[in-house]
């Protein structure tokens, strides 16, 4: 009896220590991901964005499109000028790693708050889902 609860015991902690590393770093993963996509977002480099994204969100429309919104959201926006994490969540399955990461943004035309969701598969993350809101998606 004792020695299967010490297997029990020893499996938890090996299976807690790996899980928590794959938290750390998924979540560093994405919050690199979200600097590279502000960069390119900033300067325009849209059809890089979908190219480079997951093919989950590849899926919700065409290439032609996503240009499109973010062109759209550029106009209204502006670019980012300052980003800061309020927020985040990981999720580990045998499936891949799912990252979500949310942040208060300075555009040069205003406020607003980004959600970002990314596959993390390797040492890299990859574009899943992007939400962005602003009172300027309505007033502008």
């Amino acid at each position: 009896m004792k020695n299967q609860t010490l297997k029990t015991l020893l499996l938890s902690s090996l299976l807690i220590a790996a899980t928590s590393c794959s938290f750390t770093k998924g979540k560093g993963l994405a919050e690199s991901a979200v600097t590279q996509f502000h960069n390119q977002y900033n300067s325009g480099q849209f059809h890089d964005i979908y190219n480079q994204a997951d093919d989950g969100f590849r899926k919700s429309g065409n290439e032609a499109s996503l240009v499109e919104y973010f062109e759209a959201l550029q106009r209204k926006l502006g670019s980012v000028k300052a980003a800061h994490e309020t927020g985040w969540h990981v999720n580990a399955t045998p499936g891949g790693t799912m990252v979500t990461l949310a942040y208060d943004v300075e555009f040069t035309e205003g406020k607003g708050t980004e959600q970002f969701v990314f596959h993390v598969s390797g040492d890299k993350a990859f574009l899943y889902g992007y939400n962005v809101n602003s009172p300027l998606l309505i007033t502008r």
